[in-house]
């Protein structure tokens, strides 16, 4: 059981670790003019708002 546990949590890891990679990549190659353009926090602020509006809950989404 803790050997399956582990694999799982292993998969989880790499899964983020290419999720992360493909994240880094898309910004620095569509979006490096803009991200030169603003200040971090900016930069973040924005990131926020993106990640937030793909983390809304179906039953809050209006048809």
């Amino acid at each position: 059981m803790m050997n399956d546990d582990f694999q799982d949590s292993n998969q989880d890891f790499k899964e983020l670790s290419v999720l992360k990679k493909q994240l880094i990549i898309s910004l620095k190659f569509h979006h490096s003019d803009t991200l030169k353009k603003v200040p971090l926090d900016v930069a973040l602020q924005a990131m926020m708002e993106v990640w937030e509006s793909c983390h809304i809950r179906s039953s809050k989404k209006k048809f």
